[in-house]
């Protein structure tokens, strides 16, 4: 994920160097659904039995005929392009992240640390990014009470 210019100098100097040894002992998946690193992908649903699970699917269909479980990475069992919904987003090319689970950049401890692609570290980190927003936009408000705008 984009490192805010705010928080850069909560990153060690070799970050860089960690991101990639992290994502290299993952084999270049995500930790969490197992998908693979440069993949071009369709989310969405696979829809059996009136269940509907999230689901992706690789966009190239000879290297994997199946949907894949979008949060175990487990392959679902008679999935097939018949009963995949995708997502109106269309393919997605994944981009694996490293995501810190503390949320604290400076603390690079393997067992602190994921290999995640963009989907589970949003999804992680959405809570955090909520309390962001409001905490940025309530401060806003408190300096524009302090300088209001002329008439």
């Amino acid at each position: 994920m984009p490192i805010r210019p705010e928080n850069r100098s909560r990153y060690p100097d070799d970050w860089n160097a960690i991101s990639a040894r992290v994502r290299e002992e993952a084999g270049q998946r995500c930790e969490w659904c197992s998908v693979e690193n440069g993949a071009t992908i369709l989310r969405g649903s696979d829809n059996q039995d009136g269940a509907s699970l999230p689901a992706y699917r690789y966009a190239d269909a000879s290297a994997h005929d199946h949907s894949f479980h979008a949060q175990t990475g487990e392959p679902i069992p008679g999935a097939d392009w018949d009963t995949f919904d995708p997502n109106a987003r269309g393919p997605v090319k994944v981009i694996l992240t490293v995501a810190h689970l503390d949320h604290q950049p400076e603390n690079c401890a393997r067992d602190n640390l994921r290999a995640l692609c963009q989907a589970c570290h949003n999804a992680y980190d959405a809570p955090m990014r909520a309390r962001g927003i409001a905490e940025r936009k309530r401060a806003k408000r408190a300096i524009s009470d302090l300088f209001p705008k002329p008439n």
